[in-house]
């Protein structure tokens, strides 16, 4: 491998880590289980260094990304076939990839910061239970039975903390001049 392939696939590589949340985002958005999502990051990455020499560096990285991992996320439909309950057909898939596309823009890192600070500002509780349902993908009733809630209180504490957030977001971007 020359040194300038070498040094191409290092950046690719850098571009993939620097934007490994918005894709892992985006494939999560198509395929809501952890598990699977982060093999097919996993997959996404090894077809990424694969094909790096195939990517035009200044060019939108993260829609070429998201376009592998779209197809990654329907070989791993297809895979499962109806194994699973929430997997969305091919058709489902493409119809999501044509309207969502994640954004690069410069005040993403702005607002997961904000986001990273307004989560602390949450009673500890209710921090949990948001950890529970978006970065480890539980269901309403698993959390009610982790905390000894019922279903309809966890939709409550759900609904009143990402609330809290928007409402801590808005007056952090906005204290911040964004």
């Amino acid at each position: 491998m020359s040194e300038t392939t070498r040094s191409h696939r290092d950046h690719v590589h850098g571009l993939f880590i620097k934007h490994s949340p918005l894709i892992r985002g985006f494939i999560l958005s198509l395929l809501p289980n952890m598990s699977r999502a982060d093999d097919v990051l996993q997959e996404t990455f090894l077809t990424i260094s694969d094909k790096a020499n195939d990517f035009v560096i200044g060019t939108d990285f993260v829609a070429w990304a998201c376009t592998i991992a779209k197809y990654k996320v329907l070989e791993e439909c297809k895979r499962l076939g109806g194994k699973a309950t929430a997997v969305l057909s091919p058709e489902v898939v493409e119809a999501l990839c044509v309207v969502q596309h994640p954004s690069t823009d410069d005040r993403e890192g702005e607002k997961l910061q904000a986001l990273t600070m307004c989560l602390d500002t949450l009673p500890p509780s209710m921090r949990r239970a948001i950890e529970l349902r978006y970065t480890r993908a539980h269901t309403a009733s698993e959390i009610a039975s982790l905390f000894g809630w019922s279903t309809d209180s966890v939709y409550v504490i759900l609904s009143r903390a990402r609330a809290a957030l928007e409402k801590c977001i808005n007056i952090r971007l906005k204290t911040d001049g964004v």
